[in-house]
């Protein structure tokens, strides 16, 4: 996780310790979002809607209208004096709390990709997704392809 850190968030040399707490906090948070996918593609939305409710309440998610000077009201759901890891979080758990809480739970994935380890909300028409992307999908096309061409020889 201290490698992910360095590499998303580049420290300064009067705030390092304060960037990589909170570039340490969104590598924890987004381990648990994954967990989330995980466990709706395992078919266990308690575990799913337990953890959304633990991000909900470690990032004191809550909805309040903002606005900057000369800028539109907008939908946020952590306070002003929140950290940027903080907002994330809540704007994230956020989403996917009616997600799971509702009828689209089914739409969060898990690619499945051998080596791929990311997630995705399908947006196709059909709900059929279940790779992550064109990449990750060709890869494993190509893969299966090798593998049944050298079953056959």
């Amino acid at each position: 996780m201290a490698a992910a850190s360095h590499v998303t968030v580049e420290p300064r040399e009067s705030h390092g310790r304060a960037y990589a707490a909170e570039a340490e906090y969104l590598v924890a948070a987004a381990g648990r979002m994954r967990a989330v996918f995980q466990a709706v593609r395992d078919g266990d939305l308690d575990t799913a809607a337990a953890t959304v409710n633990g991000l909900l309440r470690v990032s004191g998610a809550r909805p309040r209208l903002d606005r900057r000077a000369g800028e539109p009201w907008q939908l946020r759901f952590h306070g002003s004096d929140d950290s940027f890891a903080a907002g994330c979080t809540a704007g994230c758990a956020t989403a996917l709390a009616p997600a799971v809480g509702g009828s689209l739970a089914s739409r969060l994935g898990v690619c499945r990709a051998g080596r791929c380890d990311r997630v995705y909300v399908d947006t196709s028409r059909d709900a059929a997704r279940r790779f992550c992307s064109t990449a990750c999908r060709n890869r494993a096309k190509a893969a299966a392809f090798r593998a049944r061409k050298s079953a056959t020889a």
